[in-house]
């Protein structure tokens, strides 16, 4: 089940094009009202949710690096602005929901092209991607920045950050995935990297580098070993801001970088130098009633992941703010371990489903604005070829039925199973996402009147959660989101 989410702006926030765009378009249309052209200057204020922990996640070879280091530093490709809303000027084939990420609709950005090609005879992929040649590092007033002198960037800087999340074993992709660690990035031309991964590990692999390996010169490794991923103080990217100052458990600002190499793709503003705002500030908030009340009293400029009630409360305390809804917010789907009992058997998990009743939870939980149907797919118009809901004709009825609340055939196929008097099970989730605890709270009253006894176990936070089901290292069942697998296999491990 997905839960509606609104992202909320208020209308006094100088728009970034790097940042937020206000005003939503479902379709894209085919004329568009002429706007002045975007304005420079200006500070966009936002909130900084923490990762675990009392400060932000600043690891640059973690996957969840927090989002002030991926403002200061560069990945190989990120989503296609023009392809999005862009202001009214975008072609809208995505809206740009959280963890929408479909290789066609990506632009390049350290990665200038690249391609793959299959070797047939030894079930290989070789990947080789072209390194922009026009990056420069950020100079910011530190000894980090002094060392690196706000040079150009070089390929070899590229080959030695993808090679760090293969093989350095701080990095989340070497703790999590062993069978990767091997993997050599060779230099294979003036601006040219290669590497060549098994067939059945290439598309998981390559979507996790491409946009988790973020560009930082290699000296001030040699400088500061592992500090110059963790320390900001240490830290210097490619990116349109730098940090410029940070105070612990307050905030963390960004300056504008005067020497950075895009420009505006699309609209009134095409071929501007970004980014537009001069400085970009985060405050720290862990508590969502704080970033609500900075939110509705203008102290920030924009809050995603509101839940409908919130959203519905917070404008009426402010008439200024605008609201957007987007496909977001999914509750982790149950992923089971089919290799042991009683999730072995089919009708287990058949009855599982019939226990619950989504509908009653949608309707009380979430307003009835939640879709039952959001794994592997949630509708977005990025997945409208692909998403099958239970109204589609094609949807087949066995599968239908099955989200039917049937308790009495939820017993009766436990009984087939061999369970006539229920079974006790666990499910392990992140104690961060309290709306997966809530949601699974619930199911397990639910399950209970069918005679399974749920325990729910948590971890610390979704990195570790990830690392629990990448290693098997749970018991029943797993919630975690995941993303679409055509997008996102790589959490997973979809091959």
């Amino acid at each position: 089940m997905r839960k509606i989410i609104w992202l909320l702006t208020c209308c006094l926030m100088i728009v970034a094009l790097l940042i937020a765009s206000c005003g939503k378009k479902d379709e894209p249309t085919e004329q568009v009202e002429e706007k002045e052209k975007p304005e420079y200057g200006g500070t966009i204020t936002l909130s900084l949710l923490l990762s675990g922990g009392t400060e932000p996640d600043f690891d640059l070879i973690n996957w969840f690096s927090t989002a002030p280091q991926h403002l200061a530093h560069q990945a190989f490709w990120e989503g296609d602005w023009t392809k999005g809303l862009a202001g009214g000027y975008g072609t809208g084939e995505v809206l740009w929901e959280e963890n929408t990420n479909v290789p066609d609709l990506n632009v390049g950005v350290i990665a200038e092209s690249w391609n793959w090609v299959v070797n047939e005879a030894d079930d290989t992929v070789t990947t080789t991607i072209t390194v922009r040649d026009n990056v420069y590092f950020n100079e910011p007033d530190t000894e980090a920045g002094r060392i690196v002198g706000g040079r150009k960037m070089t390929v070899e800087d590229v080959q030695w950050c993808w090679q760090q999340h293969i093989s350095n074993e701080n990095s989340d992709n070497y703790i999590s995935f062993p069978e990767c660690r091997e993997f050599v990035v060779e230099k294979t031309g003036p601006q040219e990297l290669s590497i060549t991964m098994p067939f059945k590990l290439h598309l998981d692999a390559l979507m996790r580098y491409f946009s988790y390996v973020l560009i930082f010169p290699p000296e001030l490794w040699d400088e500061y070993g592992y500090e110059s991923c963790i320390d900001i103080t240490k830290s210097v990217g490619t990116g349109p801001y730098y940090i410029s100052d940070y105070v612990p458990s307050n905030m963390v600002e960004l300056t504008k970088n005067d020497n950075y190499w895009r420009t505006n793709p699309i609209g009134p503003g095409e071929g501007d130098k970004l980014p537009y705002a001069d400085s970009v500030k985060y405050i720290i908030m862990p508590d969502a009633s704080t970033r609500q009340a900075a939110l509705r009293t203008a102290q920030i400029d924009m809050m995603a992941l509101i839940a409908w009630e919130d959203a519905e409360y917070l404008e009426t305390q402010n008439n200024k703010l605008v609201k957007a809804q987007r496909g977001s917010g999914q509750v982790s789907s149950a992923f089971f371990r089919m290799d042991q009992a009683p999730f072995d058997d089919v009708r287990v998990r058949q009855a599982m489903l019939y226990g619950i009743d989504l509908n009653e939870i949608n309707e009380t939980l979430y307003n009835g604005l939640g879709d039952l149907i959001s794994f592997p797919y949630f509708y977005t118009p990025a997945y409208a070829d692909l998403y099958l809901g239970l109204d589609d004709p094609e949807m087949p009825a066995d599968v239908k039925d099955m989200y039917t609340f049937n308790p009495e055939k939820a017993k009766a196929l436990l009984t087939e199973a061999g369970y006539p008097d229920g079974f006790t099970t666990d499910i392990t989730m992140s104690s961060q996402e309290q709306v997966t605890v809530d949601y699974y709270s619930i199911a397990k009253e639910y399950w209970s009147q069918i005679g399974v006894d749920v325990n729910i176990k948590t971890v610390t936070d979704n990195g570790q959660l990830i690392g629990v089901n990448a290693g098997l290292g749970f018991d029943g069942m797993i919630a975690q989101f995941i993303s679409p697998v055509s997008t996102f296999p790589e959490q997973a491990q979809y091959t």
